[in-house]
């Protein structure tokens, strides 16, 4: 979510702004115990249940240390 809070200020395909993930968590209320909202974010969910975990983590390990950079 683009936010100041996440460090992330430009909303993009799967980077949605406040407004549209909040509108799209209201939508999925009361559907499932877990869920993905944002239709961006359900479609990385999907690769990523077909992905090995490696591959997963070197994937959230760069994001990090992208996010790191910008932060510091």
């Amino acid at each position: 979510m683009a936010s100041q809070v996440a460090f992330v200020e430009k909303s993009s395909l799967f980077i949605p702004t406040a407004d549209q993930y909040v509108k799209a968590a209201i939508r999925q209320i009361g559907y499932e115990s877990r869920c993905t909202p944002y239709w961006a974010h359900s479609v990385q969910w999907f690769f990523a249940l077909l992905a090995p975990d490696s591959l997963l983590d070197a994937w959230r390990l760069s994001i990090g240390i992208k996010r790191r950079g910008h932060i510091a």
